[in-house]
């Protein structure tokens, strides 16, 4: 089956310059490949321009080279699962659910951006308040990283009922930052949310499931996750997993640039293991 990405590719063949189908043979024959490369890459692979590329996937209905990355991705990897993953009836379940997990990991990692992932840190550590918003299954996601930033002093609350959800949207600040943890944007409350925040001038980072150009204009940064849907447990599995994974990424990158914050976490986890170890010594004695 023609994944629905290079199908579009395909459809609007008769619109390109000569530059734009040079990328788009490029893209149909290399998709795989094209997935782990840059655009600089693909620019001298392809004998045009950066500029150019930009402009074919803008032309395609994305915001730019990563978004039509990203989307190339989670194409391939819906269609390829089948093939990576070779179940058979000695198969143990646990391994099965191992490879399904190890699989999305793959494709999250593959779908991630060095670059974005520092400049989400960039938001972080400048923003003057971080609000944190998931609901229902994905609301302990928001809870962890919460607990994350304030282990390094970072000013951040998360938001997982709805009416309080909406109450801090309408008084977030142009000076705050948005983090939004949800299989999709284009749900009626997270995508009002979204719209509020972007109306109020925060800065906005989503980690989801699924992409969508509607969102190009509303949100600063998107990390996109795999989706538990082609797995072969997929009744099973979790998406949370994934965000987990995403918010872990950043928040090692957060360490990684400051130095500052690194000795914050090493003195919040020493009070953590001290308190720790005073339960311990109550249970013994």
């Amino acid at each position: 089956m023609v994944p629905a990405v290079i199908a579009k590719i395909i459809s609007m063949q008769p619109n390109y310059t000569m530059s734009e189908n040079e990328i788009s043979q490029y893209v149909i024959n290399n998709a795989e490949y094209v997935v782990s490369s840059t655009i600089t890459t693909i620019a001298k692979e392809t004998g045009t321009s950066e500029a150019s590329i930009n402009r074919f996937c803008k032309k395609l209905g994305y915001k730019g080279f990563n978004g039509f990355k990203i989307a190339l991705a989670q194409e391939n990897f819906y269609n390829s699962m089948k093939k990576q993953n070779t179940y058979s009836s000695e198969t143990g379940f646990i391994e099965s659910m191992t490879m399904d997990y190890r699989q999305m990991l793959m494709n999250t990692s593959a779908m991630l951006d060095e670059k974005i992932v520092f400049q989400a840190v960039d938001y972080i550590k400048s923003a003057h308040n971080i609000q944190i918003i998931a609901l229902f299954n994905a609301s302990f996601v928001a809870h962890e990283l919460e607990f994350k930033f304030n282990l390094v002093g970072l000013s951040a609350k998360a938001h997982t009922d709805m009416l309080d959800m909406r109450i801090n949207t309408e008084n977030i600040g142009e000076k705050d930052l948005a983090i939004i943890i949800a299989p999709t944007i284009l749900s009626k409350d997270i995508y009002q949310a979204v719209t509020t925040c972007h109306e109020h001038g925060a800065k906005i980072i989503t980690i989801t499931s699924y992409d969508s150009p509607k969102l190009n204009d509303l949100v600063d940064l998107k990390f996109i996750t795999s989706d538990k849907v082609t797995a072969h447990n997929s009744m099973s599995l979790s998406n949370n997993l994934m965000f987990l994974y995403v918010i872990d990424i950043i928040y090692g990158a957060l360490l990684k640039s400051d130095k500052a914050l690194r000795q914050k976490k090493l003195t919040s986890d020493a009070m953590l293991n001290n308190h720790q170890m005073m339960d311990n010594y109550i249970f013994e004695y």
